[in-house]
């Protein structure tokens, strides 16, 4: 016999997550990375050490970690694609509402990440976990195979990792989207003239 867990339980281990990621993002905006300890987010969230390790493996997971219910908004993007639609264009607006509906979480990390010489080589954008879920959704959606479907996936992703570096938190979250938007369209294939 499973056991599912209860909604209220569910809904509390949400609340306390994001309490602890709040608090340690505030926290890190202000003093950087580096000075601040697990002590610090501890004691700034009200929970314990244990508490703290039950969610995250470290600081560097407070930062880089998906919020719990972001496979779902994952899938809620992914369905609304209209069928038919180029995997290509579906990619970019995928990571273009990704991004608008973590507007202030992505805005946090990434004044974290310029307030940290640690952190500011790291590659990391989005957890693994989020490209997976566009692998899987791309796989039943495209006519390609796995090679092309790495590549396309692997370039898209591409866009956004290079696109973060360049992003001044200070333009917003529209800043990045502006970003997206001209590295989706330099890679995008073009249809080639010959004279």
């Amino acid at each position: 016999m499973v056991v599912l867990p209860s909604p209220v339980r569910e809904r509390k281990k949400r609340e306390t997550w994001r309490l602890v990621h709040g608090a340690a993002l505030r926290l890190m905006t202000e003093r950087g990375f580096d000075a601040v300890s697990v002590d610090d987010i501890v004691a700034a969230a009200g929970i314990s050490r244990r508490t703290f390790f039950n969610y995250f493996a470290g600081k560097e997971s407070v930062v880089f970690d998906p919020d719990p219910d972001d496979p779902a908004l994952w899938a809620a993007l992914l369905a609304e694609r209209p069928a038919g639609e180029p995997v290509w264009v579906s990619l970019r607006e995928v990571l273009l509402g990704y991004t608008a509906a973590t507007a202030e979480r992505m805005l946090l990390q990434r004044r974290v990440r310029l307030a940290s010489p640690e952190l500011a080589g790291c590659s990391r954008e989005l957890a693994d976990q989020f490209w997976v879920a566009i692998r899987e959704w791309a796989a039943g959606h495209a006519a390609l195979d796995d090679l092309r479907l790495d590549l396309t996936i692997n370039t898209a992703r591409g866009v956004l990792n290079t696109s973060c570096p360049h992003w001044d938190a200070d333009t917003g979250i529209d800043g990045l989207h502006q970003l997206i938007r001209a590295g989706f369209d330099f890679v995008t294939p073009r249809e080639r003239t010959t004279s």
